[in-house]
């Protein structure tokens, strides 16, 4: 039997493992894997081998702090097959045949009622050997380029918001300590402090507003100077009420694969949306965007930021510059 495992969630989306009969490999975080994924600090040196033989393939977990699970059931060993979500650190992948034309995270994803979804049952989240939280940032002057950031994000002149992840080191007392208005997407995880992913939806410029206020301002300072560069959520723009992108936001924070497997989809993750977007087809983009007039999310380096926007037919990205004081944008369709 081959498969291929593709990666539908984590630092690697898009990222492809193929299995074919014969083979046994391990996957994991450093390079006592054939197959390695150093920046998910979740997984264990050596977290899961695949075994393929004609009869089939199984995934076998190499005692790793916390643990391999398929479809949300933690596992020693077991066998897969087409559709599982082998979930391990923050990784998922997604077991597809290896004879698809094209392996893509898949587009074509029904939405799923919160009220349908259990959540995936994990051991208490262990950061491998080495990776331990990094304390947050102490007080101080915002770098250059997280000033640019600023400046850009308090100065687009329309309703602004933003889908952060709440699980995040600090960022809970960051937003309580807030005032701003803040409703969690996913409540049934939002009141479960063992929760891995905490997504909370902020309203940080109303479109009527004249200017930044004082809350707003202090808050994106400190998100800035504690997360910028580090996934911790994504802007957007609107002209729609708090109400409406909640709702939006929710209609596909939990989707349905093809096989009706449950899917949580973290949009709110920079590194999910800048690799997701650029293979939406138009209806899907017009389903994404909906309310939203632009995502602002920080890129892969720390001097840019993307804006990604609908077009007639097509995904409008623009690439703005953080080196210099007055910010260059390059923009183009694809």
């Amino acid at each position: 039997m081959s498969v291929t495992l593709l990666v539908i969630q984590g630092p690697y989306v898009g990222r492809q493992i193929q299995a074919g009969t014969g083979q046994v490999f391990r996957v994991g975080r450093t390079d006592r894997s054939e197959h390695a994924f150093p920046n998910d600090t979740y997984l264990s040196g050596a977290h899961f081998e695949v075994t393929c033989d004609e009869q089939g393939c199984r995934i076998r977990d190499l005692g790793s702090s916390n643990g391999t699970f398929i479809n949300g059931a933690k596992i020693e060993q077991a066998g897969v097959q087409e559709g599982d979500q082998i979930a391990a650190g923050e990784t998922i992948f997604l077991v597809q045949p290896a004879d698809q034309e094209q392996a893509t995270v898949p587009p074509e994803l029904a939405p799923l009622s919160a009220t349908q979804f259990s959540p995936v049952e994990r051991t208490a989240r262990m950061y491998a050997p080495g990776f331990e939280p990094i304390p947050q940032e102490p007080s101080g002057p915002l770098t250059d380029e997280r000033k640019r950031a600023l400046h850009i994000l308090t100065h687009h002149g329309t309703a602004l918001f933003t889908v952060i992840d709440a699980a995040r080191e600090g960022m809970a007392d960051l937003l309580q300590s807030s005032g701003l208005r803040q409703q969690p997407l996913f409540e049934v995880e939002a009141a479960d402090p063992s929760a891995s992913h905490n997504p909370i939806l902020v309203e940080l410029v109303q479109g009527s507003s004249p200017g930044v206020g004082a809350d707003t301002q202090t808050f994106l300072e400190n998100l800035l100077r504690c997360g910028w560069g580090k996934s911790w959520g994504i802007f957007c723009t609107s002209p729609s009420p708090f109400e409406d992108l909640l709702e939006h936001f929710r209609s596909f924070l939990l989707m349905k694969t093809k096989d009706q497997e449950p899917l949580h989809f973290r949009f709110y993750d920079p590194r999910v949306m800048r690799a997701f977007l650029p293979t939406c087809e138009p209806q899907e983009l017009r389903a994404i965007f909906g309310p939203v007039d632009s995502y602002l999310v920080e890129s892969d380096r720390s001097d840019m930021m993307l804006a990604f926007s609908p077009g007639a037919d097509r995904l409008i990205t623009a690439q703005v510059s953080l080196a210099e004081p007055s910010a260059q944008v390059q923009a183009h369709a694809g």
